[in-house]
């Protein structure tokens, strides 16, 4: 298991204090195509995640399907801390790219 502390913080304002962030190695990755419903229960944030599958059939046909992969539920600071990260990395990707070679220093 491997520790780090890290200060999370939102664009818009700075953190009052530190957050202790501990990384876990088993923590499960979740891919996910669509998030196909969401809503609100008793203040907590709801999110259905889902990916597309491929299904044989006899015939030789293929059926596509959306089956859930995560049920999201958060808090609404979670939610926040949610958006804010998929704002940012949304930001990352319409940047232009640098291939590795053009970023590095060739000998």
């Amino acid at each position: 298991m491997q520790t780090e502390e890290m200060a999370l913080s939102d664009p818009k304002e700075k953190p009052a204090e530190t957050v202790t962030y501990i990384d876990l190695n088993n923590a499960p990755h979740i891919y996910f195509d669509i998030a196909p419903a969401h809503g609100v229960m008793a203040n907590a944030v709801e999110i259905e995640l889902a990916a597309r599958t491929l299904n044989p059939l006899a015939d030789g046909s293929v059926e596509v399907k959306f089956v859930t992969t995560a049920r999201l539920r958060c808090s609404h600071a979670g939610a926040q801390h949610l958006r804010n990260a998929l704002d940012a990395v949304l930001k990352m990707l319409e940047a232009p790219q640098q291939s590795p070679a053009a970023a590095s220093k060739l000998n």
